[in-house]
């Protein structure tokens, strides 16, 4: 690992240190204190690294805080700088004196409880924008003379400018999408902007004031974390919403013939569309990568880390053309470049890029199918991989999983990801099965009726998945009831590999026996990914909260978000306690100690 201090990370490591440490990955929305209203906010933040803290652990990290549309999505935001104000604390909030008093809180929190029926209210969001907007009123003059709020709206002038323009038009237009609005502000007629600047000047400065508010508010939550010694680190995007600031004002870096996404595999049986416009990285470089290096200045002003997500999509991304039907989801793409000897070129480029504008050392959300290329930038620039448990196997001989201590050291090793079901529910009822979907467009694209072969090979279920009778013990076997030769049979048997006796290969591969209950299965799994000689291992702590059974009776089944599909159980999950009940449960020692004998 000494060699990491050789690389272009070298620098970051030598400040963060070559040593194995523990983390804890949770949303800011899905964790709230005694004081929030709704939602978690940033200096719920503060709770959560004394949580980190008190656990062993000294990492935090969250995903996104970008400003989100409907979805709700933060992947998905309406623009890749600002921040989401549904997550300023008006507990902490102060301005010129000014403080909310108990009693508008708690009636707050009394009409938007947070972790209601385990999930966040973003519908505190505008009413937080509203109270906050009375304010702005009030000291408008103190505003307009403000000298650190200027020194904001300047030093962040590259984004900040059209997006509160864009926000004012967003409102003025209903809410719309800027590409349903009038030739003129959709393509921004620089007159029309103009005339909007000037006639909207104290909506426009309003919308860069609540971004004042959360810039103070976010970094004040850093300098707390940092007395700690714990890490916090953020999420970085690959992509931006189609009705965003960024595609709005900044046309040549996207293209919108076409929608990102992701092809079928045996996770997401159509493939996934996520609807954002791929970039246009030619233009993207031809303007010096500025976009990408204004980004990374931003988010430094945070984080200590950065995860970038879907790190592969820098080196290829899967592009579906914008006309097809939304039935179709992601099946219909193709990978840009469609020249493989451009990907390791564009990759590399795009990664040392980022590597050497930021002060934040870079890890990737490298997980599906990566090709070579990207894996061996990661090793190069020093930058950390990761490993989930579920999905790390030998899949070129017996599909066993593959022991921790023979995991990447330069990665994050895990249990879960915030796209996964949680552990528990993975392990009990989902391990060892198959998405019912899958195996039935696997079995049309053969020619075959899967409907047919159902009960011969799967036991009755009442969910969409199945469960291979125990009697199909052979690929022989799976063979003779399709009755088809084996080339035709081949998508089928390497499903059937990788999930026929998967929970049996599991219980092997964790030390799990017969007469353990569910709260061994979990210790017996964390401590799996603890031990591994990744040198991060962060666990998402809906899992690591299943180690207390209450928690996990009410929990397990939940999920933080289902890719492929849309609707409210889709980033909205909160834990139903507050932070200040979480920190005292027995689990978190039971975590220390965890953390402690694996040597993190």
């Amino acid at each position: 690992m000494q060699k990491l201090f050789n690389t272009a990370s070298g620098e970051k490591w030598e400040r963060i240190g070559i040593k194995k440490r523990a983390g804890i990955l949770i949303p800011l929305f899905s964790i709230h204190s005694e004081h929030s209203t709704g939602i978690g906010d940033f200096f719920d933040l503060k709770l959560m690294a004394q949580l980190c803290n008190k656990s062993g652990c000294s990492i935090l990290q969250i995903l996104p805080l970008n400003f989100t549309g409907s979805d709700n999505c933060p992947y998905n935001a309406i623009s890749s700088f600002a921040i989401d104000p549904v997550y300023i604390s008006l507990k902490n909030f102060e301005y010129n004196g000014f403080q909310f008093s108990e009693n508008i809180i708690k009636s707050f929190q009394k009409d938007f409880p947070a972790g209601k029926n385990y999930r966040c209210n973003y519908e505190i969001r505008e009413k937080k924008i509203s109270i906050l907007n009375e304010i702005f009123k009030k000291y408008y003059d103190d505003i307009c003379s403000d000298s650190k709020f200027f020194s904001f709206v300047k030093n962040n002038k590259y984004w900040l400018d059209d997006f509160s323009i864009f926000r004012v038009l967003k409102k003025i237009h209903g809410g719309s999408a800027w590409y349903d609005w009038e030739n003129c502000f959709a393509n921004r007629d620089t007159g029309k902007l103009t005339e909007i600047s000037n006639l909207y000047k104290k909506d426009i400065l309003f919308e860069k004031w609540i971004q004042f508010i959360c810039f103070n508010q976010l970094c004040s939550v850093k300098k707390y974390i940092e007395t700690m010694g714990i890490l916090l680190m953020g999420d970085m995007p690959v992509l931006a919403s189609r009705d965003s600031a960024d595609v709005w004002s900044k046309r040549e870096f996207f293209n919108l013939e076409f929608s990102a996404g992701a092809p079928p595999d045996m996770y997401c049986v159509y493939g996934q569309r996520w609807g954002m416009p791929v970039q246009n990285w030619d233009n993207v470089e031809t303007n010096g990568f500025k976009y990408i290096k204004e980004k990374l200045k931003y988010l430094d002003n945070f984080f200590h880390m950065i995860r970038i997500d879907h790190v592969v999509g820098l080196f290829r991304i899967w592009a579906i053309p914008a006309n097809e039907p939304e039935e179709n989801h992601g099946m219909n793409g193709f990978f840009m470049p469609s020249d493989t000897s451009l990907w390791k070129r564009q990759g590399h480029q795009i990664l040392s890029i980022m590597v050497t504008n930021t002060n934040c050392l870079l890890c990737a959300e490298d997980l599906g199918i990566i090709p070579p290329e990207c894996t061996e930038t990661l090793q190069e620039l020093g930058i950390c991989g990761y490993e989930v448990q579920r999905w790390k196997k030998h899949y070129e001989t017996d599909y066993s999983f593959i022991p921790s201590e023979q995991y990447r050291q330069l990665a994050i090793s895990g249990l879960s990801t915030h796209d996964t079901s949680f552990w528990l529910f993975w392990f009990k009822h989902e391990a060892g099965t198959i998405e019912k979907e899958l195996f039935f467009q696997k079995c049309k694209t053969i020619d075959i009726d899967g409907q047919k072969f159902v009960n011969l090979l799967f036991e009755p279920v009442e969910n969409e998945r199945l469960k291979w009778r125990s009697s199909v013990d052979s690929e022989e076997k799976l063979i003779q009831i399709f009755g088809k030769p084996r080339e035709k049979l081949l998508d089928i048997i390497n499903i059937y590999r990788d999930t026929f006796d998967e929970k049996e290969k599991l219980k092997k591969s964790l030390g799990i026996e017969d007469y353990d209950n569910e709260s061994v299965w979990i210790k017996k799994a964390i401590n799996f990914v603890l031990r591994s000689v990744s040198i991060f291992s962060i666990n998402l702590f809906c899992d690591l909260a299943c180690l207390d059974s209450d928690i996990s009776r009410e929990i397990y089944n939940l999920r933080i978000n289902k890719p492929g599909t849309t609707g409210n159980l889709n980033w909205t999950f909160a834990f139903q306690q507050p932070l200040e009940d979480l920190i005292e449960r027995k689990f978190i020692d039971e975590i220390k100690e965890m953390v402690k004998n694996c040597g993190r």
